[in-house]
């Protein structure tokens, strides 16, 4: 993923972003198609290899984010410029300046820098990504790459709403959010407005005010009540369940101050549970 961070060429770019932009499909760059005769008949045929090397959920993820470089990240410009076809992309600043990016039929790295290595002092951002976004107005108008879609989610990916301050899953309590897109099982279990530290540690004993989190979209062919599953997932407990726990705490809580072991007699004293056929054992 590092842009700029190493040396590479262009051409290596292009090999690794065709990972993210073929759904874990990385394929080999070929510089020559075909060898033809003067009557165009062919002699011989160049084709790339294809070998897939990432989950396809996780270069849809990869994907979702380098979508956010675009549309609110370090490369807005190329938005600012009219460029406004889906596409996803990276930024990249040491020496010199990148931008790599594609759309869903095309894929181009921009390298901007000096033959001696001399440093450029200009971002991948000033530099490279203002190349691209031209390059790309001008590409995506041709047939072959005007059918530009939106990315296809696979199938096991979520998109979640998330706080844009504590990046934990968004309630109503927390209205400033956004939505990203997580392997299902890996989103965040946490909610914006359960806090940390000394005041969470009172406001978890006392009752604090923890809401459910906005359900997680499910991904596209998902079965009916997936969205329920990973609610469940995340960690988020009845309300019910959530007092029971608070009220046994509490109670050991005091009972420490008061000096008595209210709660050992309370066991001795309560009734043997009787037992039933029906109760899982």
């Amino acid at each position: 993923m590092a842009l700029g961070a190493y040396d590479a060429t262009p051409v290596d770019m292009t090999a690794a972003y065709t990972s993210f932009a073929n759904g874990g499909v990385r394929l080999s760059p070929v510089f020559v198609n075909s060898v033809r005769n003067s009557k165009g008949d062919v002699i011989v045929n160049f084709d790339t290899d294809k070998k897939q090397v990432l989950d396809p959920r996780v270069a849809f993820v990869m994907t979702n984010l380098l979508e956010g470089v675009l549309n609110f990240g370090t490369a807005y410009g190329v938005r600012s410029r009219g460029f406004t076809a889906p596409a996803a992309g990276k930024t990249g600043s040491s020496h010199d300046g990148w931008f790599a990016g594609y759309t869903t039929n095309l894929l181009c790295i921009v390298w901007v820098g000096f033959d001696d290595y001399s440093d450029l002092h200009l971002s991948g951002a000033q530099s490279a990504a203002p190349i691209w976004g031209e390059f790309m107005k001008k590409a995506v108008k041709l047939p072959q790459y005007s059918d530009v879609k939106p990315f296809t989610q696979p199938e096991g990916v979520v998109d979640v709403q998330l706080d844009k301050i504590t990046n934990r899953l968004a309630t109503p309590s927390c209205p400033d959010d956004y939505t990203i897109a997580f392997v299902e099982g890996t989103e965040p279990r946490d909610t914006c407005d359960q806090k940390s530290g000394v005041q969470g540690f009172f406001s978890r004993i006392f009752g604090g005010n923890s809401e459910k989190a906005l359900p997680p979209t499910a991904s596209p062919g998902a079965p009916p009540g997936a969205n329920g599953n990973t609610q469940a997932a995340a960690g988020v407990q009845s309300e019910e369940e959530t007092k029971k726990k608070k009220k046994g705490f509490f109670g050991k809580f005091v009972g420490v101050f008061k000096g008595d072991s209210g709660s050992q007699k309370d066991d001795k004293d309560a009734p043997a549970p009787s037992k039933d056929r029906n109760t899982p054992q």
